[in-house]
C-alpha cells in the first residue's frame, strides 16, 4: 500500500436501520496524511451543517490493527 498516493476520499456514511446502506464522497482524492488533516478539521470544527461522527475516509481496502479487512481509515495514525 503506497500512502503518498492521491486515492484517499473523505466520505459520509449513510446509516440505515440495517446498518451501512451506502457511501457518498464529498471530496477527494488526496493523499492520507491530507486526508487526516481534513478529517481533523471537521472533528474540531463547528459547523451545524455538518456531522462529523458521519464522515470517514475511505481507500484501498487493507487489513486493519484488529485485522479485519477494510476500506476505511481512522483519522488517527496507528501506532
Amino acid at each position: 500500500m503506497q500512502k503518498n498516493r492521491r486515492q484517499y476520499y473523505i466520505t459520509e456514511l449513510n446509516m440505515g436501520d440495517d446498518g451501512l446502506e451506502s457511501t457518498t464522497d464529498h471530496s477527494g482524492p488526496f493523499t492520507l496524511a491530507k486526508a487526516r488533516k481534513i478529517m481533523e478539521r471537521l472533528l474540531k470544527g463547528n459547523d451545524p451543517w455538518v456531522n462529523p461522527y458521519a464522515m470517514t475516509i475511505r481507500g484501498p481496502r487493507h487489513f486493519n490493527e484488529h485485522g479485519f479487512n477494510t476500506e476505511f481509515y481512522s483519522h488517527k495514525e496507528s501506532n
